[in-house]
């Protein structure tokens, strides 16, 4: 592994864990203004029961999903044939770090979703235990489905170097 690798690996790796640690600051911020602030609820979009058991579900369902998901979006064959937008002369190694954070980011919006959502149904229904629960779930999440950046990069290193 060069240095780019290790180098790239290392920075997918802080921005992945720092996405998905957001929602629990969110949690522990609604915590916090539900307690002290008299956060009063938004709307009632469900009743709370229904809605801690939906958001519970999906959450359940994207941790079962991730890995599979996982390994279908960031599969090597996958990451080297998706365009790029900006990766005008990049060549070799660097066009593999470029196409493999564009694949890690793009994995990385379908895994927050379920957080995202729930996020916004905790601050609908000022749910503080939903809210920190969903913190709690999204780092485990990010252990789960963490990928191997270092490896993803040298898959499609050798993927883009293969003969078409």
């Amino acid at each position: 592994m060069s240095n780019a690798t290790a180098a790239a690996a290392r920075t997918l790796t802080l921005v992945w864990f720092a996405a998905l640690a957001v929602p629990l600051a969110v949690g522990i911020a609604l915590l916090l203004l539900v307690t002290y602030g008299g956060f009063q609820p938004l709307a009632e979009l469900a009743p709370p029961e229904t809605a801690r058991m939906v958001a519970v579900g999906a959450m359940a369902l994207m941790l079962v999903v991730a890995r599979p998901l996982r390994n279908v979006l960031l599969a090597p064959e996958t990451v080297a044939g998706r365009p790029l937008k900006d990766g005008q002369g990049a060549e070799g190694q660097q066009l593999a770090i470029l196409k493999a954070r564009a694949g890690a980011f793009s994995f990385l919006g379908v895994v927050d979703l379920v957080s995202v959502l729930t996020i916004a149904l905790s601050l609908a229904h000022a749910d503080v235990v939903l809210g920190v629960f969903n913190g709690i779930y999204s780092l485990i999440l990010a252990v789960v489905a963490k990928p191997d950046f270092a490896a993803l990069i040298d898959d499609v290193t050798a993927e883009l170097r293969r003969p078409s």
